[in-house]
């Protein structure tokens, strides 16, 4: 990565299966949707750069989305984890009903 490259940190984050490993594969890895389904489960988190639009490049954190991840990413992990990202990415749930209880933002 040369100096001049303008460099965004994107968190990919949401419930365990929502497809957020799936997308970024097919948007940055060209997988065509139907491989994704041999995807695994994403443990913690995993990191990856990617050079987008020429002189962007954007740091992947693709967080892991079981209960005790995400209740670690709001917890003990919050500072490394929210330490300067740029954009939030998450796939939404079917339905506000899906979120497991205590990271519902509507009661």
């Amino acid at each position: 990565m040369s100096s001049t490259a303008m460099k965004k940190k994107v968190l990919l984050m949401g419930k365990s299966g929502s497809g957020k490993t799936s997308m970024r594969s097919i948007i940055f890895a060209n997988y065509i949707a139907r491989d994704t389904r041999r995807l695994g489960a994403t443990i913690d988190v995993e990191h990856s750069h990617v050079r987008f639009l020429g002189n962007l490049v954007l740091n992947l954190w693709d967080c892991g989305g079981q209960d005790t991840f995400m209740e670690n990413y709001f917890t003990s992990q919050r500072d490394n984890i929210f330490r300067n990202h740029s954009v939030p990415a998450h796939p939404k749930c079917s339905a506000a009903g899906d979120k497991p209880e205590k990271f519902r933002t509507d009661h």
